[in-house]
């Protein structure tokens, strides 16, 4: 039964031995195979396990044809070494039940290609049941079928793949195009019929593609809270964040931060390993000395890699100030810089690899931490303007300004009005 139907396909699709000039003048652009969506666009990391779907659309126009399409036997191909697989298929076959018969509905491999195979032809004399055929009353153009895909891999730094989606008909091993090939050598014209079993030729064919690229990864030093600590600069707390971003099959990192100790004295506080980066830990190193603090962490090798889109934090570093600022100077912004000075992210990529910022893992910063009291009139930086910061501007009374003048009157000496300026912030934080 099967092969008496494949034949019954064939003589309704093939007819072309016998009539030679079939259709020879029709414009090739009335008839369209399409793949749509053309473009297929997956950036990683995060994309494993995600979906996406190619329709395969007919589009004719009999208004200016002159025919509809009373069958179609067609091809699709991509390349099987892709890190997508086909989830499931939906056919949308255009004529009513019982007046089509579905003679291929196939999966299967050619060569280095995958594809699906449909074949399917309407029932009745499309003299008598012109209804039948596709575009009879005008234009025809709606989806025969929906493919879903299903993404299996993240791609890793620098990977970026490529495929076509082509339609085309039944290829030999010997046939397949190189992938590189311009658009339109991998065109393979798909069957298509007229009721009268003519063979539609000159068909304007739309193929697709998917690409599928990798994120750089990236370590990032940030400041939390904000660039300016508009706090009394002694005896306070804050943090410097360690994040790592666009990570795939990361198992662990390690960094070195750095910062110059001789803007002002900075002793760490705490240390913090952030769970954003799951335990358990195989391997945890945390050194700190003047000006330094290097951290290096390796999960178990069984366990599971982490892949991450956005930032991860992965390590906190709480600080306490101590430095004591010079009295009887206008506050000026204190500050010193936090860097990376080295870096690693260990992954799983083709075997054990590793991103350093020579061979691919970018480093973001510096950060730069910006010391600053609340108000100007706080002379003597201790976050409250009170009688020390009269005593400290009374020290200066009459003498040059080594600084611009706090009341904006007097550029030359420090003057009653500087004086008052201070006076009337009394009692500010």
């Amino acid at each position: 039964m099967k092969y008496t139907a494949i034949a019954t396909i064939v003589l309704l699709l093939l007819p072309l031995a016998f009539v030679p000039m079939a259709l020879s003048n029709q414009p090739g652009w009335f008839v369209e195979l399409r793949v749509r969506p053309t473009h297929s666009e997956f950036t990683g990391p995060c994309v494993v396990s995600t979906d996406f779907t190619k329709d395969v659309y007919l589009w004719n126009d009999k208004t200016m044809t002159g025919f509809g399409v009373y069958a179609y036997d067609f091809y699709l191909y991509w390349d099987n070494t892709a890190d997508f697989s086909l989830k499931g298929f939906v056919n949308h076959i255009p004529w009513p039940s019982g007046s089509y018969f579905l003679v291929i509905n196939e999966t299967g491999t050619v060569g280095g290609w995958d594809f699906y195979h449909v074949a399917v032809t309407a029932v009745g004399n499309a003299t008598l049941n012109p209804a039948l055929e596709l575009g009879a009353t005008g234009v025809f153009n709606a989806s025969l079928v929906t493919l879903t895909f299903h993404i299996d891999d993240e791609p890793c730094w620098p990977e970026i793949f490529h495929t076509h989606f082509l339609i085309g008909n039944a290829l030999g091993a010997l046939d397949l195009p190189d992938w590189n090939s311009p658009p339109e050598a991998l065109t393979y014209a798909p069957i298509l019929s007229t009721g009268c079993g003519v063979r539609i030729d000159m068909l304007e064919i739309a193929n697709g593609d998917y690409t599928l690229t990798s994120s750089q990864p990236n370590i990032d030093p940030l400041y939390n809270g904000g660039y300016y600590f508009a706090e009394d600069a002694i005896g306070e707390s804050y943090t410097i964040t360690v994040a790592l971003s666009n990570i795939t099959k990361a198992y662990g990192y390690e960094f070195t931060l750095t910062w110059d100790p001789l803007w002002y004295n900075a002793s760490i506080q705490h240390v913090t390993i952030l769970p954003s980066f799951a335990p358990p830990y195989e391997i945890l190193t945390m050194q700190m000395g003047t000006g330094t603090l290097y951290v290096k962490l390796l999960r178990p090798c069984e366990k599971p890699t982490i892949h991450a889109a956005g930032y991860t934090p992965v390590v906190e570093v709480t600080f306490i100030t101590t430095n004591t600022p010079m009295v009887g100077q206008i506050p000026v912004a204190t500050n010193t810089t936090f860097v990376i000075q080295s870096a690693v992210l260990y992954v799983k990529c083709d075997g054990v690899t590793t991103y350093t910022p020579q061979t691919g893992l970018l480093v973001s910063g510096p950060v730069i931490q910006a010391f600053i009291p609340k108000s100007r009139a706080d002379i003597t930086i201790d976050g409250v303007v009170d009688i020390e910061d009269l005593a400290a501007l009374a020290e200066e009374y009459g003498n040059v300004h080594p600084w611009a003048s706090l009341a904006g009157v007097d550029l030359v000496t420090v003057d009653i009005f500087d004086l008052v300026y201070v006076a009337k912030r009394y009692g500010d934080p």
